[in-house]
């Protein structure tokens, strides 16, 4: 391994090994991440996903193993049709949160998922951003990490605009894409990737992406027929063009690049074709892409362990 590519990893992956296709036991995703934090390259892993409604089960789990030192959790909350679901949903997770014991794994990440059935429009977006805000406001979780997603590139065009208006510029708000899932319709184009990631450029957002992240390059998938995308793709692209080193026209052709040849990492740097970043450009980068979240740590590094990236 080099010194590239373990900065481009830094804290790059959280753990969602509960939901699909892994679908894993609560007890089992927390041995699975428990030996993923003593592992070589635990300084890749970042935290551990967890919907919203099952924190008191995690803590208890938790207490019954025995915290040898405190792990990050990054959320699921909200969802649902109406704004009025949502908000009831965000409510009772609230209401658990405040019984949890204070020396319980620290929240630093909740990623909201906005009701599908909000309007297209500015003010039904930044009503919900408000009610969410003044809901958390009066709670240690107001200065997490909040990434939110919705359900089309419409959508999420309305929602950068309303997460960067100036009142906001100073809160830690960012956006989340669904980057895959078990049916193909949730898979999204090269397009559409390549207009998300320039989005967030453009809107100073910072982002994470969640599922269908597993391997390093694209590949075609036998079980749901879309194309996943590969995170090596994703996270060369964010760091050249927020190093100003690729044009914005060139991400397309990056994100869809499956010749691994063409892509190249050492301990000074990195390199697509004839486009190249430093490793302080590195960690910049990853300012704009925070992590995807992966329902297995395994498979990614025995990916790269087969291309010759990294030994175990």
């Amino acid at each position: 391994m080099n010194s590239a590519l373990d900065q481009l990893l830094q804290d790059c992956i959280d753990y969602a090994g509960l939901f699909p296709p892994a679908d894993l036991t609560l007890g089992e995703a927390i041995d699975i991440f428990g030996a993923g934090q003593k592992s070589k390259h635990r300084n890749w892993l970042k935290h551990f996903i967890l919907p919203g409604s099952r924190i008191l089960e995690f803590d208890s789990l938790r207490a019954d193993i025995g915290i040898e030192s405190p792990w990050t959790l990054s959320l699921l909350v909200g969802g649902g049709d109406t704004l009025h679901d949502w908000q009831t949903s965000i409510e009772d997770f609230l209401a658990a949160m405040k019984v949890r014991c204070k020396d319980a794994d620290p929240v630093q990440t909740l990623e909201i998922a906005l009701p599908r059935t909000i309007a297209a429009d500015t003010a039904s977006f930044k009503q919900a951003i408000d009610t969410i805000e003044l809901q958390l406001k009066a709670t240690a979780l107001f200065n997490c990490d909040l990434f939110f997603e919705t359900t089309s590139d419409a959508h999420r065009r309305i929602l950068a605009g309303v997460l960067t208006e100036p009142e906001r510029k100073k809160r830690k708000l960012g956006l989340k894409l669904r980057t895959g899932g078990i049916t193909p319709e949730l898979f999204p184009s090269a397009d559409q990737l390549a207009n998300f990631i320039l989005l967030c450029h453009d809107r100073d957002l910072r982002w994470k992406a969640t599922a269908g992240l597993h391997h390093p390059f694209p590949i075609d998938c036998q079980r749901t027929g879309a194309t996943m995308h590969g995170f090596l793709n994703i996270l060369v692209a964010v760091v050249l063009l927020e190093g100003n080193m690729i044009p914005n026209e060139n991400i397309k052709e990056l994100l869809i690049d499956r010749n691994s040849t063409h892509f190249a990492f050492c301990d000074e740097g990195l390199k697509w074709k004839d486009k190249s970043v430093n490793l302080e450009q590195i960690r910049l980068g990853r300012d704009r892409f925070v992590s995807f979240g992966s329902c297995s740590f395994a498979e990614p590094l025995e990916d790269l362990s087969a291309l010759g990236l990294l030994t175990f």
